[in-house]
């Protein structure tokens, strides 16, 4: 006689993905508001954000959750944690002279990710209200760091930076309400 074995289901690995983001998002928010750090100390904890959190643990959520049949959470979170590993390389060949820094290029990557974030953000208007609210925020802030990257305004890059904590805020909220409502079986956070 045979006996079947059932698989144990693979996590929900959404709060992992959105907190990876958001903590890599207020770190880079952080370090451009220049806030109790050093540059150079505001720059490498961001870049290791960048690749460790941000970039690796986000292709992980990715994977797991395409593993799960989840496609919006797959292609999210493997985008975002590619967009963070190629951050953190770009920072740090520019950051060693490897490679010059070319404001074209960047302001043209922004506005792209801007683009590609309003198409996530319309696949996810039958998600929540947290996530859709995190996926407009988003592509309103990579519009804003372009735009302040295209006029070269402190001011604009200023309001993009405070912008930047405030979509952190939004993506570690919808974490904590995936995890608690998961783990106490009803809704605690609202989402």
């Amino acid at each position: 006689m045979q006996t079947m074995t059932m698989k144990p289901p693979i996590a929900n690995v959404g709060t992992l993905g959105l907190w990876a983001f958001a903590l890599t998002t207020a770190m880079l928010s952080v370090k451009e508001l220049r806030v109790g750090a050093s540059d150079d100390g505001a720059v490498g904890v961001t870049i290791g954000f960048a690749f460790g959190f941000g970039g690796l643990v986000q292709l992980l959520a990715g994977i797991l959750s395409a593993l799960r049949g989840q496609s919006f959470s797959a292609v999210a979170f493997a985008s975002y944690g590619g967009f963070w590993l190629s951050y953190g390389t770009y920072e740090v060949l520019a950051y060693e002279a490897v490679i010059p820094r070319d404001k074209v290029a960047e302001e043209a990557m922004l506005f792209m990710w801007g683009f590609l974030t309003l198409v996530l953000f319309c696949a996810s208007l039958n998600t929540n209200v947290a996530i859709s609210s995190l996926f407009f925020t988003l592509a309103a802030l990579f519009f804003l760091l372009g735009g302040a990257k295209d006029s070269g305004s402190s001011a604009l890059k200023l309001v993009a930076s405070l912008f930047g904590v405030g979509v952190s805020i939004i993506a570690f909220y919808a974490g904590a309400g995936e995890l608690i409502n998961e783990q106490y079986g009803k809704t605690i956070i609202p989402l």
